[in-house]
């Protein structure tokens, strides 16, 4: 059974409604569980907006002055770390997780799926190439961690009715200095 991260984005302690949108993907895998992850200098109130989120089973959330900035090569290590215990590492398919997804996929050796507009099975996916002119099913390998951005042009925000439960996590990734 899947069990999916999503990596939420925020900026000026609000959350990005992206983050939402890849809830909306993670619903279509029919997973066991889907997580939030908020790495923040203070997420908590961030962490209680991903809360509301309908279909989140879980938001974990964990504060380091480092996490100020939204820079990958800082996030990426606390995401990876996180990830290991998880099937599917899902992100924006914006700026924030066009930076971020690679580095993470990167981290755990596996290949990014970028931009899933459809999802056909817990590894099989559909994404635009060619500037959107063409659409090709991509299959990630069955027996590795899948970590995909998700293209939010092509998913409904979830629903703002979840009462998920908040989980301060403590995060030992060796970060850049």
């Amino acid at each position: 059974m899947s069990c999916v991260l999503i990596i939420a984005e925020h900026l000026n302690g609000q959350l990005n409604s992206a983050t939402a949108r890849c809830v909306a993907c993670a619903i279509t895998l029919n997973a066991e569980s889907i997580d939030v992850l908020v790495l923040s200098s203070s997420g908590q109130a961030i962490a209680e907006q991903a809360a509301k989120i309908s279909g989140v089973s879980k938001v974990l959330f964990a504060d380091n002055a480092a996490n100020e900035h939204a820079i990958a090569q800082i996030l990426a290590p606390q995401v990876a770390e996180v990830a290991k215990n998880y099937t599917h590492v899902f992100g924006p398919s914006t700026t924030f997780g066009k930076d971020l997804m690679p580095c993470v996929a990167a981290l755990l050796g596996v290949a990014q799926v970028s931009d899933v507009m459809s999802v056909e099975s817990s590894h099989t996916f559909k994404r635009p190439i060619y500037a959107g002119n063409a659409i090709i099913t991509v299959n990630a390998p069955a027996d590795q961690i899948v970590v995909a951005t998700v293209r939010t042009a092509s998913w409904p925000a979830a629903a703002m009715n979840g009462s998920a439960t908040v989980e301060a996590v403590s995060v030992s990734a060796t970060l850049p200095t």
